[in-house]
């Protein structure tokens, strides 16, 4: 596949590591891909670790892994919150049921292993969740970068070169696929001129269970 063709979905959260989701995006784009963050809204503001604010192209409920050519998962805190949504873990799950490269960097291992996608294969992550990859059935490796089949698997930010020159590869090894157009996306990022501001609410009326969101300060 000539990359100037591939399309790649970057999942996006609050909580993300602020590298781990725009080294990846702006090296595709870069490349002459066509990155899109894709979140579970395209009408919220997402906040990285450190207030870095993003906004989604689009909802993931608009798209579904045949609109893209790979998925990429960013670490940070934000695959805690990703695997908690249902129509996330599916999109991850439908990638990788068709042999799509799929992506994740850092504690983005913790989305693969709620989605079941870790049994039997080899897989890195940051050390502090390798018990988290080895309980779901993967062989943990010490390593910058894993790649097993059409998953890679990476370690931390200082990574993102070698990890990110696996997705290239794949995505040029890769043959050309008839996909659905793209519906409309949003124009992202948010402002920048002002931090966007994690706070939490609760998920229902008298429920212990709180959602993340966030809002530009």
């Amino acid at each position: 596949m000539n990359i100037s063709e591939a399309r790649v979905a970057v999942l996006v959260e609050n909580q993300y590591q602020e590298l781990e989701l725009w080294y990846p995006v702006l090296r595709l784009r870069e490349a002459g891909a066509t990155a899109v963050i894709v979140g579970p809204s395209a009408d919220e503001v997402y906040a990285s670790k450190l207030g870095y604010p993003a906004v989604a192209n689009v909802a993931v409920s608009e798209v579904t892994p045949d609109h893209f050519d790979a998925v990429v998962v960013p670490g940070g805190f934000s695959p805690e919150y990703l695997r908690r949504n249902p129509a996330m873990v599916e999109f991850v799950q439908k990638a990788a049921a068709v042999d799509k490269p799929l992506a994740a960097i850092c504690h983005a291992g913790w989305l693969l292993a709620t989605a079941e996608l870790l049994e039997g294969r080899r897989a890195t992550s940051v050390a502090t969740i390798k018990d988290d990859v080895r309980h779901a059935g993967a062989e943990w490796v010490d390593a910058p970068v894993v790649v097993d089949g059409r998953l890679v698997t990476g370690q931390l930010p200082n990574d993102l070169p070698e990890f990110m020159r696996e997705v290239l590869r794949l995505l040029a090894e890769a043959e050309p696929a008839d996909r659905p157009p793209l519906p409309a996306l949003r124009p992202s990022p948010a402002a920048y001129d002002r931090p966007a501001v994690l706070r939490s609410r609760s998920a229902g009326p008298g429920s212990a269970n709180y959602r993340a969101y966030a809002e530009l300060g």
